[in-house]
């Protein structure tokens, strides 16, 4: 849309305002704090560890972290999804409503879910959930001359439409794009609570990539920093997760609750949040493997101006850290890890062949120093294991050359409790058993 026509239409707007409804973008009666349910896809289908399925995790854990890494220059756009090893949140969108499973992402900004005249989509069998605005009594679209349409490179005024569109172009070559709306959202807790928020924006995909998205989700939960995320909506100044251990589904409830808002677990110590427009970015320090410290310059770990490079993303599965951080690593766990080593071809994962159990009897823990906060990895989370128990694999990998963030990962984030302090920024880590919190 031209600018001289859009600017026409708001003078209009603002002259009219007195006799029009609230503005799209109100929503009376936001709760002060809520739980909703989030869980492990895996609990409804088991995942597959196989080597290819590890390169997988490792090769989109790799192209999480070239993205973050060109965020300080290039205007944000969107990141790979993990499939196997996203963690999932339920939710119910429209009236009457509709349940709905997004994909948990801190390092992505636009929430998307597929529509239901979508042309390439995610799951096009009968019984996939899509959005249906005609069928929503709540739904409103966002008009181009609406505020929450003003133009980026994600989301803006489609001349030939005339309608508010979203396009995300993912670092592995899948996209989506489509409409966006208003509508509400109903979010579901573990304890059959419930909330209901009005006039959420999101986005409805005529378009993604087909193949590319895990079968089991509908689309994406935006919660990064970003103005135009879940969070940046509602202005919640707080937020909480607790990832559940995929591996021990069958031990205890696959279930747990992120919170918002005065429901937030601010739990343990805090490590300060350091400023980014995008992401939630922390200092790492250090790491230490069974109480003693690695001989590492804890420079190694930032960026050139000295400052903290740590990414705490849900979307990456694998932590990713610098290469002579990793080296170590790996030479201090071999000789402790009683196991067969297992070696992969053109790889440098370190796995080993044993189960579960093996893990527990053989896998030392992992402390990883933030700035002021000591985080205790439990052997369960610093290793991945195959569903057929036949070899476990280190959740973390090198990042190559020329690289400025590390990742703090999925696998590793699984029950630890993690807050975010948007208003004192801070975040705080407590590790505990995630299916707990109701």
């Amino acid at each position: 849309m031209g600018s001289a026509k859009k600017f026409l239409w708001l003078i209009f707007a603002l002259m009219s305002s007195c006799l029009e409804e609230p503005s799209l973008g109100e929503s009376p009666n936001v709760p002060s704090g809520f739980k909703a349910k989030i869980y492990h896809p895996g609990y409804y289908t088991q995942p597959s560890f196989a080597h290819d399925h590890f390169q997988a995790m490792i090769n989109h854990s790799i192209n999480r972290l070239h993205h973050f890494n060109n965020a300080l220059t290039e205007e944000p756009i969107g990141l790979v999804l993990s499939g196997d090893m996203d963690y999932i949140i339920e939710l119910d969108i429209g009236k009457p409503p509709v349940t709905y499973h997004l994909n948990i992402d801190t390092g992505s900004h636009v929430t998307w879910l597929q529509h239901k005249d979508c042309i390439t989509c995610i799951d096009k069998t009968k019984n996939a959930a899509s959005y249906d605005d005609k069928s929503s009594s709540t739904a409103k679209e966002i008009s181009c001359y609406d505020e929450e349409c003003d133009e980026n490179n994600s989301i803006e005024c489609d001349d030939y439409s005339d309608r508010c569109t979203y396009t995300i172009n993912y670092v592995d070559g899948s996209n989506s794009s489509g409409i966006m709306y208003l509508d509400q959202f109903t979010f579901l807790s573990i304890d059959e609570s419930y909330v209901v928020l009005e006039n959420v924006r999101f986005g409805g995909a005529f378009y993604c990539s087909e193949g590319k998205f895990h079968h089991d989700i509908q689309g994406v939960f935006g919660l990064s920093r970003n103005r135009r995320s879940f969070i940046s909506q509602y202005e919640f100044k707080q937020f909480s997760y607790c990832l559940p251990d995929y591996k021990n589904m069958a031990e205890q409830s696959p279930y747990s609750n992120m919170l918002f808002g005065t429901e937030a677990q601010l739990a343990g110590n805090s490590t300060a949040m350091l400023p980014h427009q995008e992401y939630y970015v922390i200092s790492l320090n250090g790491i230490s493997v069974r109480g003693i410290r690695l001989e590492l310059d804890p420079s190694i770990f930032k960026l050139s101006n000295g400052r903290g490079a740590t990414v705490i993303d849900t979307g990456t599965p694998v932590t990713v850290i610098p290469n002579k951080a990793y080296n170590k690593v790996v030479e201090t766990l071999v000789p402790m890890i009683k196991l067969p080593r297992v070696f992969y071809r053109n790889s440098d994962k370190l796995c080993f062949n044993g189960g579960l159990k093996d893990m527990d009897k053989h896998v030392p823990d992992m402390t990883l120093h933030f700035e002021g906060l000591d985080l205790h990895i439990i052997p369960r989370s610093l290793f991945y294991v195959s569903t057929d128990k036949v070899n476990i694999c280190l959740a973390m990998q090198p990042m190559g050359y020329n690289r400025k963030y590390n990742i703090f990962g999925a696998i590793l984030q699984q029950n630890i409790n993690i807050a975010f302090d948007l208003k004192e920024n801070k975040i705080f880590m407590s590790p505990m058993t995630c299916a707990s919190l109701i």
